[in-house]
């Protein structure tokens, strides 16, 4: 299970690998700049709420895959930035794409994300090979920021007593 806080960086440790879906064997030499990525996706599992977002880096080890995420105010879908608001546990889903080119060149589109957005099918956009890993998350508040109201109320002047009759 990964473990962050709200409006914090963290970094996800998953078993990719294991999962993987296509090998360096079966990439195409004819695309030098073809690599494989992971797309995450976070599901609220209260509010239903859904960020898509590339990690990066995204560092590939032989028995797992380090991927980090920063919090930002404007979240970048490529540019491992991201905005989890609120507490509580999220779904995570990790997606292997194929790109023949690098992601990172693209524009800086701020649009919100959709399915059909960052589910693309197009070779030059990037293709969904299938899902690597999914699990849960817990997201919980950040140390201190609760608010807690109270109201202090003053000891009486004198003692009170309470006699049985």
């Amino acid at each position: 299970m990964i473990q962050c806080s709200v409006k914090s960086d963290f970094i996800a440790n998953l078993n990719t690998e294991a999962n993987r879906i296509t090998s360096d064997s079966k990439l195409p030499p004819f695309f030098p700049n073809a690599k494989i990525l992971y797309l995450s996706k976070f599901t609220n599992d209260m509010s239903g709420e859904v960020v898509y977002c590339y990690s990066k880096p995204q560092l590939l080890r032989r028995r797992f895959s380090s991927f980090h995420f920063t919090n930002a105010v404007t979240p970048n879908l490529f540019n491992g930035e991201i905005r989890l608001t609120l507490a509580g546990y999220w779904k995570y889903e990790f997606w292997e794409v194929y790109w023949e080119v690098s992601p990172f060149s693209m524009d800086g589109d701020s649009a919100p994300a959709t399915e059909s957005k960052v589910l693309p099918v197009s070779p030059s956009n990037g293709v969904v090979k299938g899902l690597v890993a999914i699990g849960k998350m817990y997201v919980g508040e950040k140390s201190g920021s609760q608010e807690v109201q109270y109201q202090e109320y003053v000891e009486p002047p004198q003692t009170n007593y309470i006699y049985q009759g």
